[in-house]
Formats: C-alpha cells, structure tokens, sequence
C-alpha cells in the first residue's frame, strides 16, 4: 500500500488545477522558489508517530492476517496528521520561503500558499494497493 499526498480535484477561476499550483510551488518555477509543504508537512509528523509505527509493526509481527488492516489504519493517520499538519503550515508562515515584496503588496498579506484559502482547502491523500 501506498500514501499519497496532494491536491484533490478542482480548479481555480483561472482555470488553473489545484494540482497543478501545488505542483508549482513544491518545485518552484523561474518566479516561484520551491514550497514543498507536503513535504514538510509529512517530514514533521514521522518522529511524532515513532510509537505508532512501532506499535504497527509490533502488531503486523504478532497477527499478521491483520496486516491490510493495521496497515490502512496507520497510513489513514499518518495521511490526517500530514495534511493537518500542511494546512497549520501554511496557516502559520513559518517554515515556507516567503512572498517576494511584490506579491505581498499585490496579496495585501504575506502567506505563501494562501490567498484564497481554495488550495489549503483542497489537500488531501489517498491510500492505494
């Protein structure tokens, strides 16, 4: 199994993706230096699950015909945790690169990821096989 962590479906009015814009700034382009939030994200909630994971592998020895399930429930929480953890990112402004001085007086604000709130609004994970 695997966990997987982005944007859902949709568009922006632009008719820019949600997908692509995540994409954008996780890589960064000519304009936009890199904001992997999911990265960062996920990165920050590992160390805080050492127990879980522990507990899942102990689990996994002990009864193994349990395994799809006791592995959908940890990927389940780390996958919550992770796009929790993203959104208080993104809401805090304190591990991303800021906005260039242009942006932020175009924006009003300086919150990198955030200007309407759609994209914060569209991530999310899937589990798959």
């Amino acid at each position: 199994m695997e966990l997987h962590l982005g944007a859902l479906p949709g568009n922006y009015e632009s008719g820019e993706t949600f997908s692509e814009v995540l994409s954008f700034n996780h890589f960064g382009t000519p304009t936009i230096p890199p904001r992997p939030v999911l990265r960062i994200a996920a990165e920050k909630i590992i160390p805080k699950n050492k127990n879980r994971i522990q507990a899942y592998l102990h689990n996994l020895i002990v009864n193994p015909k349990d395994s799809k399930r006791l592995e959908t429930v940890l990927l389940t929480t780390l996958g919550q945790q992770s796009i929790a953890e993203a959104k208080r990112i993104i809401d805090g402004n304190t591990e991303l690169i800021e906005n260039a001085p242009a942006t932020i007086a175009k924006k009003g604000f300086n919150l990198p990821l955030y200007e309407t709130g759609e994209l914060e609004k569209h991530l999310g994970f899937e589990i798959t096989d």
